[in-house]
C-alpha cells in the first residue's frame, strides 16, 4: 500500500508555482523505488542499463533506460546512490513489470530487488531549498548531480540547482513536511514536479509509450542517460550503432500551447503525423508544456498542433545542447 500523504496536513495542494516562489514541496505518490540492493547491485546494473553505474557509484545521480533488444526504453529511471543500494525512480504504473524484468536476470549476482511503494518520496524545490533542508536535515547537503545519505538514512538527491529529492521513512516524511510548513512552503501536487522535469527536458517513459523509443530520442545522451564506453547491456549494440553509423530522423522536443492539459498524444502537421507526446503537464491556468518526440523535418516546417486541428504548439528551448551532426 502507498504512503497515504493525505493523512498529513498538506491541502489543500497547488497545482502549479507562482513565479518566485522561494519554497515549494511536492509529495510524489505517482513515483515508485525499485531498490537494488547487495555487494554487485552497482555491476549488476552496469549489464542491465544504459546509464554508466560506475558513475553512479561515485554518488551521481542520473537517469537512465533499460533497454529491450531492440535497443528501445522499456523502462526509465532516476538512478540515486546510496552505500551499496541503488534506488532507481520509475514511474507506478511501471514498477511491478520493471521489477520482474530485472528479477530474471538477477539469479547469477549477489543482488536483492525490492519494489516499494509504500516509502514516502519528496520533492523540494526553490531558491530557498539548500538552506531549508540544510537547516532541517542539520548537514551539509550534496552538490548538483549528487547524492548523499544522512546519518539519519534519508537519501537526498540535488537532481539539478535547487532542486532535490528525498528518500525517506513514513515518520521522516511526516516530521519534515510539518517542519517545513512554518518556512511557509508551497504544497504542490505532482504536476509541478513534471513540470519541472519537462522544463529540465527529462523525459520518462510510462506504461503507455513503453518500447516505442530510443534513448538518443529521448535526449539521454545530453543528460547523462547514455554511455557509449561503458560495456555491453541489452540493447546496446542497437543503441551504439544508431550512434556511430546512424542518423536520429526524430528526437525529445519541448514544446507549449495555450490548452487544458488533454489525452491527446498525437502531433500533426496539418493532416500529418509526426510526433507523438510523451510527457505533459500544466503550465498556467489555460497552457501546457510538453515533451513530445517529434520528426526533426517537422520541427522547422509549418504549424505544429497537439492533435488533427487542435491548439498549435510552440517550440521552446532546452537547457542542454544537441548533437545536431547526429540529425537527419
Amino acid at each position: 500500500m502507498s504512503f497515504n500523504w493525505s493523512a498529513l496536513p498538506l491541502m489543500p495542494l497547488a497545482d502549479t508555482v507562482p513565479a518566485g516562489t522561494p519554497l515549494v514541496m511536492t509529495p510524489l505518490p505517482g513515483l515508485a523505488n525499485l531498490q537494488v540492493s547487495g555487494a554487485d547491485s552497482y555491476k549488476f546494473l552496469q549489464g542491465q542499463c544504459s546509464t554508466d553505474f560506475r558513475e553512479v557509484e561515485q554518488g551521481k545521480v542520473l537517469p537512465g533506460a533499460i533497454c529491450s533488444l531492440k535497443g528501445r526504453a522499456l523502462f526509465t529511471y532516476l538512478a540515486v546512490p546510496s552505500g551499496n543500494t541503488v534506488h532507481l525512480l520509475l514511474p507506478q504504473d511501471q514498477l511491478a513489470d520493471a521489477h520482474a524484468h530485472l528479477k530474471k536476470f538477477s539469479i547469477f549476482s549477489k543482488v536483492t530487488l525490492a519494489a516499494s511503494d509504500d516509502a514516502p518520496l519528496l520533492g523540494i524545490d526553490g531558491a530557498q531549498a539548500a538552506a531549508a533542508l540544510s537547516q532541517l536535515l542539520q548537514t551539509a547537503l550534496p552538490a548538483s548531480g549528487q547524492a548523499a545519505t544522512t546519518a539519519d538514512g534519508i537519501v537526498v538527491a540535488a537532481v539539478t540547482t535547487d532542486r532535490y529529492l528525498l528518500i525517506m521513512s513514513a515518520a521522516q516524511a511526516e516530521k519534515i513536511t510539518v517542519e517545513l510548513q512554518p518556512m511557509q512552503a508551497l504544497a504542490t501536487t505532482e504536476n509541478a514536479w513534471h513540470l519541472a522535469e519537462i522544463r529540465a527536458g527529462l523525459a520518462r517513459i510510462q506504461a503507455t509509450t513503453r518500447d516505442q523509443f530510443q534513448p538518443q530520442e529521448l535526449n539521454y545522451p545530453a543528460v547523462g542517460g547514455v554511455s557509449y564506453t561503458k560495456g555491453c547491456y541489452t540493447g546496446q549494440e542497437i543503441v551504439a550503432r544508431l550512434y556511430f553509423r546512424g542518423k536520429l530522423k526524430q528526437r525529445l522536443y519541448r514544446l507549449s500551447a495555450d490548452a487544458q492539459p488533454s489525452a491527446e498524444t498525437g502531433i500533426y502537421s496539418g493532416e500529418k503525423h509526426v510526433g507523438d507526446v510523451v510527457n505533459m503537464a500544466r503550465s498556467g491556468e489555460n497552457s501546457i508544456e510538453l515533451l513530445a518526440i517529434v520528426k526533426n523535418a517537422a520541427i522547422h516546417d509549418g504549424e505544429l498542433t497537439l492533435g488533427l486541428q487542435g491548439p498549435s504548439l510552440h517550440k521552446l528551448d532546452l537547457p542542454y545542447a544537441l548533437d545536431s551532426e547526429k540529425e537527419e
